[in-house]
């Protein structure tokens, strides 16, 4: 099955607003992103001219003001931190450095074209997109840290989340240009001026909507992946909302079709096809931690801000430089010489709805996986047989041989249709990418179905 090339959608999200003089200092000390200009150096014996340049970030901004947001990859060569007025993606952990949620921060609002958002741009003012499922959880987090901080955190029921993709060479040519041409900013001046001039240039929506547009993301997880737009009205068909082609602007349309609307399963299974992780993915009872889903890849950790909760953890892993466990996206199937012959020649995942394996899984409660066994497909034949255990001459010894259990490859996370998400050991997959697993039979016994991991095409090459 093929999703459409393009399509936008509504997405399941609740926002969180964070607001008063302290909200800068607030979320610093609590997400994975960088609020505060002051630099932390991870090498305090090296310096450089990127060094020198964020060194005078705290002359830049004022941390009481309505500033924007701080952009930066930790991969980047040039370490650039851009200030921009577009979302990132970001994440809350726990006080052990396990995640709470990802997310996505704004700053609120995008934009201030012609004044339309003068009386809201006088204080720090952020939103938190999170998906609805985990919104009491946040709002307990926040709650537990305020204590003393001017801060008001407040459930935005009035905005509408949607997605955008559009997955043709133009259109991530489009993006480049648009990132190129006005998200490339220093200071909060600039970002606000460069996001004013985005809405007016009308290259991708319309600016008589530029009321209704709160706030925009470049979805940078994977580069160039989609975008994000927070609306004040819903996007549709019927009279009380905004058509979807006159959220478009005229030059957009000139080179793009109008996309459909299209139900928000279709986002998640090109997230899954792309092996793109979020938190709902998994059972509520998981416990993850960031770099186990791909945070520092996905643009969404700054490692120079200084202390915030689960830091310590997070750091210490990165600084040693050891990541053994990454989630990675698979596909099922049932096993037979047919579809290993399929599989040995796939790079890439494929999305099927029609699959027969998925009749062997639908039945599989989400809280059971992480307790199925994953194997190596072919046992490995070169490993020698076990020595038999010498027999004890005490009377009180077991008689019986001891079955030492195979440790598990991974551990089953999600599952959308024939695809899914294992989180794995990355020495395991190196060697090996096919794989089993035991589902348990009504009739008793048990039943192997297939698994074949996949390392995403846009991991950096190692």
């Amino acid at each position: 099955m093929k999703i459409p090339v393009s399509g936008i959608s509504a997405l399941n999200r609740s926002l969180l607003q964070i607001k008063g003089p302290d909200a800068t200092k607030f979320l610093n000390g609590l997400s994975t992103s960088r609020f505060l200009p002051n630099i932390v150096k991870k090498k305090q014996h090296t310096i450089d001219e990127a060094e020198n340049r964020h060194a005078k970030l705290s002359e830049i901004i004022n941390i009481n003001d309505n500033w924007g947001l701080m952009h930066e990859d930790i991969y980047d060569p040039d370490n650039n931190i851009f200030v921009r007025r577009d979302g990132l993606n970001s994440m809350f952990l726990s006080s052990k450095g396990r995640v709470v949620t990802d997310c996505f921060l704004y700053s609120q609002p995008f934009h201030n074209l012609n004044g339309t958002f003068e009386g809201q741009i006088s204080e720090p003012t952020y939103l938190i997109e999170i998906d609805s499922s985990f919104t009491s959880q946040l709002q307990m987090l926040l709650k537990l840290h305020k204590l003393s901080a001017k801060v008001s955190i407040e459930t935005i029921k009035s905005m509408h989340s949607y997605y955008y993709y559009n997955d043709t060479a133009e259109f991530d040519e489009y993006l480049d240009f648009i990132q190129q041409e006005f998200f490339r900013s220093r200071d909060p001046v600039d970002a606000l001026n460069n996001a004013n001039s985005f809405i007016k240039s009308e290259v991708l929506f319309n600016p008589k909507l530029a009321g209704n547009i709160l706030g925009f993301s470049i979805d940078n997880r994977i580069p160039n992946f989609g975008i994000k737009v927070l609306m004040d009205k819903e996007i549709g068909d019927d009279d009380n909302k905004i058509p979807v082609d006159d959220l478009f602007s005229s030059s957009f349309k000139d080179n793009f079709v109008v996309p459909e609307i299209l139900k928000p399963e279709s986002i998640t299974r090109r997230r899954f096809m792309n092996g793109l992780f979020e938190t709902q993915d998994s059972p509520k009872e998981s416990s993850l931690l960031p770099f186990e889903m791909n945070l520092d890849l996905t643009n969404g950790l700054s490692l120079e801000k200084g202390c915030y909760v689960g830091q310590e953890l997070t750091i210490r892993t990165y600084n040693n430089g050891i990541i053994r466990k990454r989630i990675v996206p698979i596909q099922f199937f049932e096993i037979n010489d047919d579809n290993l012959s399929a599989l040995d020649e796939s790079e890439y995942l494929t999305l099927d709805p029609n699959d027969p394996v998925i009749r062997e899984l639908q039945d599989l409660h989400s809280s059971t996986l992480s307790k199925l066994e994953i194997t190596p497909l072919i046992e490995k034949k070169d490993s020698p047989p076990p020595e038999p255990e010498q027999q004890s001459s005490s009377p009180f010894a077991n008689s019986k041989p001891v079955r030492r259990r195979t440790a598990s490859s991974g551990k089953l996370l999600s599952i959308q249709d024939n695809l899914g998400f294992v989180l794995a050991n990355l020495s395991d997959i190196e060697n090996v990418d096919l794989y089993k697993i035991e589902l348990p039979c009504l009739e008793g016994g048990v039943k192997h179905v297939g698994i074949k991991v996949f390392k995403p095409e846009w991991w950096p090459i190692d």
